[in-house]
Order: structure tokens, then C-alpha cells, then sequence
């Protein structure tokens, strides 16, 4: 035997759990003072708070998480409804437009412009101090009148479209008061569709609108200029390309927003302030965090022997046998026996351990006088010493001297014996004596063969 100076104890997190375990009945008290007392001391607050006609501090900070919160969700949820509408109405425009699905490179443009000319007679009978020329009023009546009550099935059939709107950007009609003017102007995709729409509309400013114009004022319509010709259109280009881009920008911003519109539904409603079952669950859990952490500590402080692997890594001796040894305050009852069979599951009953100790007796000093000892009592080292002489019969003579420290006759017999045996109990022996015992045992020139952890 030798001591190894450089050992350092290691806390086996098996060992150190089941240590915990066993003592489940004072972390579960512990656990419900914790539950008590929390749970009590937020009853009281709320309660004198509350009497006191007041929010508590949290409660208040509540309210306003929980209305910014919603007002956030709503908003939201309503810059979504409103980005998906724009840029289905927008969509919707492109689909529909005649102008907006022309080519822009290849664009036909057909206009006529008519000259108003007032009959003499009416300007003859215009008071001196009048100064509105009559042409006006037949300008407007003309403007009018061309592009209302038109027919819808007509206007599919012509233009590809019966909504005013549309018509709109298609065909136009305006005067000039300064040369006494009406103009028609269509656009369309070919010749041929603007030669048949500007024919439409021209024919229609002479059989439906004349007569309206003439009921005004008498006059004369003559046509004074005319043209059919390919244009680009650079404004239906510039057009296309804004659409687009806000159409692609709008697209942008509805993905931004219906993400803040998940991650707000992830997030949730802020929780109402912690009531009373809430504060006594943490409670609970500080009340057995608490104690487990001081018997954790403990543990670990103790300095106790926790396996036989302590002895044989410590002072470099085999261990003969390790029996196993119950923490439980109640052995073999409710939960510490469901414990006991966890912990124990692999173990060897204590009969195999004492047979594997006489086996390794009988081969290693067969005729020769083994002497038990340790630091333990000798009343548990007389009742191994008994198992094992039993079995051994006259083949190795067994002793036993306890309490080695105190005990004068356990260290002189340690020197006399044939061989010497180290029993120490586990969570009970401490380290430091056990040490003051191996230098003893070096000291007497014992022959230490081996260990046994009871």
C-alpha cells in the first residue's frame, strides 16, 4: 500500500443524485413552505392594493404592455388588408386597361379637329355688353355629350372595354376657346382599331351630340384638321414602369408586415401579472431548488467516503468486495424501495460480495492470519469478520480490530497480522481519518493487501 498524493476527489453525479433522492421527503417539505410563504406574501399584496382601490406596479405596467401589444397587432393585420387590396386593385388595373396593355413602342394615334362657327344671326342678336363668345357654350355641349350614354355592348365591341374609366384613357374630346376648336383623339393598338373608333366617335359628335349643340346655338361644324400616324408613348411607358415599381414596393412592404403580423401572434398577449397559484408554484420550486442546493453542498463538503474506488485510486489497493449500502430513511418501503432498486439495479447481493471476498482470502493468504480493520466500529467489522470465518472454516483465520485511531491493540495487531485488510463504511468514514490510518498502517510496516467498503 502506498498513498498516491496527487489523488483528488471526484463527485460521482451518480452517487451525488441518489444522494438527493433519498431525501425527497425534506426537499418536498421545503418545497411547500417555499409555496406557503410566496403564495402568502402575494395574497397580502395583492389584497391591500387592491383595497386600496390601486393597481399594483405590475398590473399597471400590464396594461400598457397589453395595449400597445394590441394596437400593434391591429395595426398590422390592417397594413396587410390594406397592401394585399392596393396591389390587387393595381393588378387588376393592368389586367383590365386597354391602355396599359398597348405596346408603348408602336402606339397608333388618330385625332380630327372641327372648327365651331356661330351662325351670324346669333351674334347679331348679342347684347353690346356681352362679352361670351356663343362658341363656348357649343364646345361644352359638345365635350359633354360625346361620351355619355354610350352603349356597353358597343363599347366592348369597339374598344374593348364598356368601364367610362377605361374609355377614358382612350379617347378624349376638348376645346379651345381661343380658336373655337373641338378635337376627338383615340388611341389604340392599330390602324385599323383607330381608323374604326375615331370613325365611331366622329360619327357620333355629328348625329347624337349636333343636335344638342345646335339646340345651344346655331352654328356650323367643319372639320379643319386631321391625322392617323405611330407614336411611341413615352408617358404610357413611364407609366407601366411607376406601376411596377410600386406594385414591387407595396409587395415589399406587405412582406414585412405580415411578418411583424407572426411574430406578433408567436409572442402572444403580454401574461397578466403572476397571481397567487403562479407566485406558490415558484415558490415550490425555490423552496426544493433551495434545500437540494444545500445538500448538493454538503455532499460535496462532507469529506466522507462515497466508494471503494476512493480506497483503491487513494492508496493504490485492490478492493476485495463493495457492498451496497441504502441512504433511505425507511429501507425497503414506498418510494425508497423503488429508489433502492433503481440505485442497486446492477449491484451484487451481499452474499456474492462476501463469497467473492472469501474466494480472493482463500487463494491470496490460504493458512495465514487476515486482520480487518479501520476506522470503523467493531462491532460491524466483528460481523463481517463472522460472515466471512464462516465460510473460510480453517483455511484463513480471520480477526477484527475497529476503531484503528483510538484503538492501540488494532495497530499493534495490524503489524503482527499476516496480512492486513482495510474496512471503511461508505458515507459515514471520513476521508482524513482514513488517511491518518494509512500512514499509520505505513508506519508499522503492516502488510495492507487490500480493501473492503461496507
Amino acid at each position: 500500500m502506498k498513498i498516491n498524493r496527487e489523488y483528488e476527489q471526484v463527485i460521482d453525479l451518480r452517487d451525488l443524485f441518489f444522494h438527493l433522492l433519498y431525501r425527497w421527503r425534506s426537499i418536498l417539505v421545503a418545497a411547500l413552505i417555499g409555496a406557503i410563504l410566496l403564495g402568502t406574501y402575494q395574497f397580502i399584496t395583492l389584497e391591500t392594493t387592491h383595497r386600496a382601490g390601486k393597481l399594483t406596479k405590475a398590473e399597471k405596467q400590464w396594461e400598457v404592455d397589453l395595449q400597445e401589444f394590441q394596437d400593434s397587432l391591429r395595426n398590422a393585420r390592417n397594413n396587410v388588408k390594406t397592401f394585399t387590396n392596393l396591389i390587387k386593385e393595381k393588378n387588376a388595373y393592368l389586367d383590365e386597361s386597354v391602355y396599359m396593355n398597348l405596346d408603348a413602342q408602336n402606339e397608333w394615334y388618330a385625332y380630327r379637329c372641327y372648327y365651331i362657327k356661330v351662325d351670324q344671326a346669333v351674334l347679331d342678336a348679342l347684347p353690346e355688353s356681352v362679352q361670351e363668345d356663343p362658341a363656348d357654350r357649343v364646345a361644352a355641349a359638345y365635350t359633354a355629350t360625346l361620351k355619355s350614354g354610350l352603349d356597353p355592348a358597343e363599347m366592348e365591341a369597339l374598344l374593348g372595354t364598356s368601364k367610362r374609366e377605361y374609355i377614358d384613357e382612350l379617347v378624349s374630346v376638348g376645346s379651345d376657346a381661343a380658336s373655337n376648336t373641338i378635337t376627338i383623339s383615340v388611341i389604340a393598338g392599330s390602324e385599323e382599331d383607330v381608323n374604326r373608333q375615331l370613325d365611331y366617335f366622329d360619327n357620333r359628335l355629328n348625329t347624337v351630340c349636333a343636335p344638342k349643340a345646335q339646340a345651344v346655338e346655331a352654328h356650323t361644324l367643319t372639320l379643319i384638321d386631321e391625322d392617323v400616324r405611330s407614336r411611341i408613348d413615352d408617358n404610357l411607358s413611364a407609366r407601366q414602369d411607376e406601376i411596377n415599381k410600386q406594385i414591387l414596393d407595396w409587395q415589399t412592404s406587405l412582406k414585412e408586415q405580415r411578418e411583424t403580423l407572426n411574430e406578433l401572434e408567436d409572442k402572444k398577449e403580454p401574461k397578466k401579472p403572476v397571481g397567487i397559484k403562479k407566485f406558490a408554484a415558484i415558490g415550490f420550486i425555490i423552496g426544493a431548488f433551495l434545500l437540494t442546493a444545500i445538500y448538493a453542498v454538503k455532499y460535496i463538503m462532507s469529506g466522507l467516503l462515497h466508494s471503494g474506488s476512493e480506497l483503491s485510486e487513494h492508496y493504490c489497493l485492490p478492493v476485495y468486495g463493495e457492498f451496497a449500502k441504502s441512504r433511505a430513511r425507511h429501507p425497503g418501503k414506498g418510494l425508497d424501495k423503488l429508489f433502492e432498486k433503481w440505485e442497486f439495479k446492477h449491484a451484487s447481493s451481499d452474499d456474492a460480495v462476501v463469497e467473492e471476498i472469501v474466494a480472493i482470502l482463500r487463494e491470496r493468504h490460504n493458512g495465514k492470519r487476515v486482520l480487518l480493520t479501520g476506522t470503523v466500529s467493531g462491532d460491524k467489522l466483528n460481523n463481517l469478520s463472522q460472515k466471512l470465518q464462516s465460510r473460510l472454516e480453517d483455511a484463513v483465520r480471520v480477526e477484527a480490530e475497529g476503531d484503528f485511531l483510538t484503538n492501540n491493540a488494532a495497530i499493534a495487531g495490524a503489524s503482527e497480522a499476516d496480512a492486513v485488510v482495510m474496512v471503511e463504511e461508505k458515507h459515514a468514514s471520513r476521508l482524513n481519518n482514513i488517511e491518518r490510518e494509512a500512514e499509520l498502517l505505513i508506519m508499522s510496516s503492516a502488510n495492507v493487501s487490500g480493501c473492503v467498503a461496507i
